[in-house]
């Protein structure tokens, strides 16, 4: 089911002119890191670096410093 799944997006991708870098290409993987976050065989958990990069920011002393942990702590709100 994968195959023909893979087969269909490569297709409609060659017919719009779209062109992959093969490098960067990953193929019948069983998980993937993308955009944060850690995709498993149905699960989608926040990437382990980014998290324990989260909690060892220091404390802001400003409030554009706030202002961005609050952002950065929002983007996985989903996950809390």
């Amino acid at each position: 089911e994968h195959l023909i799944h893979l087969n269909d997006i490569l297709n409609r991708l060659n017919y719009a002119n779209f062109r992959l870098n093969v490098t960067k290409c990953q193929i019948a993987r069983t998980s993937i890191d993308y955009l944060g976050h850690h995709i498993h065989h149905r699960s989608i958990r926040p990437n382990a670096d980014n998290i324990r990069a989260l909690l060892e920011t220091q404390q802001p002393t400003s409030a554009k410093e706030a202002f961005r942990f609050v952002k950065a702590a929002e983007y996985y709100r989903k996950f809390i």
